[in-house]
């Protein structure tokens, strides 16, 4: 009786571990603890203040994951919050080891330039990079719809624009011009500024925000002591543009290529 007791105990615990893992990744593997980081282990980086108390008064549900950040959609829907993620192993290498943890470490080294330098291009008006005591807390709401209010002070995370996917909004266009050119200047920015793109891919990286394009996946920016020629450079950074305008619009493509330049 005795070893029935048990064996149906193990069971139990096996069945309600597989629906926990299952409820998890139904989830997008959130859980709050894979965005708190450990600070005393980590450099803290002083950034720029801006005023974003309004666009933090509101609920922000879950929209997404990208390899770095869990985002978060604001009520209104005109801004994200991007958390980013501590996958577990990493979490485990630098929480039980004196080393940091080189993965968040490039994240958040990476936010302050990008924020300080790159603000127009990416839609990103704030980066919160160290603890701070002002920002009390925020109300975020899951794929399950469960709350969670979580101090910000606590927490690293940048405040993006929300825009439309690039390209759902190219279609909707009857005089797509203006956005090729403000698409190809938004490179040439990046270029006077000595940045490149790793993964310019507009359908998928690439968002619009009152007809002005914007990078959303600021995980594969660069900083670069050394760019190729600018045309060659242009070229490179609007190949899934041009290769659209190439296949669907011949007087658009010979528009895009007096463009670069």
């Amino acid at each position: 009786m005795k070893f029935f007791s048990v064996f149906f105990l193990l069971l139990l615990i096996a069945v309600f571990s597989r629906l926990d893992r299952h409820f998890f990744k139904q989830n997008d593997s959130f859980c709050p603890k894979y965005i708190f980081p450990n600070w005393s282990r980590l450099p803290q980086y002083e950034t720029k203040p801006n005023e974003v108390d309004e666009i933090l008064s509101q609920p922000f549900t879950y929209l997404t994951k990208g390899k770095q950040c869990f985002v978060f959609l604001s009520q209104d829907q005109k801004w994200v919050l991007k958390f980013p993620r501590l996958p577990r192993s990493k979490m485990h290498y630098s929480w039980n080891r004196s080393t940091p943890n080189p993965f968040f470490e490039n994240a958040l080294e990476n936010g302050k330039w990008i924020y300080e330098e790159l603000g127009n291009e990416t839609g990103i008006i704030y980066a919160h990079l160290k603890p701070s005591q002002h920002l009390g807390s925020i109300h975020l709401i899951d794929r399950f719809q469960q709350h969670y209010f979580l101090s910000l002070d606590d927490l690293p995370f940048f405040i993006q624009k929300y825009g439309e996917n690039f390209f759902s909004f190219f279609e909707k266009l009857k005089d797509p011009k203006p956005l090729i050119a403000n698409t190809v200047q938004l490179f040439a920015n990046l270029y006077e500024k000595g940045f490149i793109d790793r993964d310019p891919i507009l359908d998928k990286n690439f968002g619009v925000v009152d007809g002005l394009p914007f990078i959303i996946d600021i995980g594969q920016l660069e900083k670069c002591e050394k760019l190729p020629p600018r045309t060659e450079y242009l070229y490179e950074m609007t190949q899934s543009l041009g290769g659209k305008l190439q296949r669907e619009s011949p007087h658009l493509y010979q528009f895009y290529k007096k463009l670069l330049q």
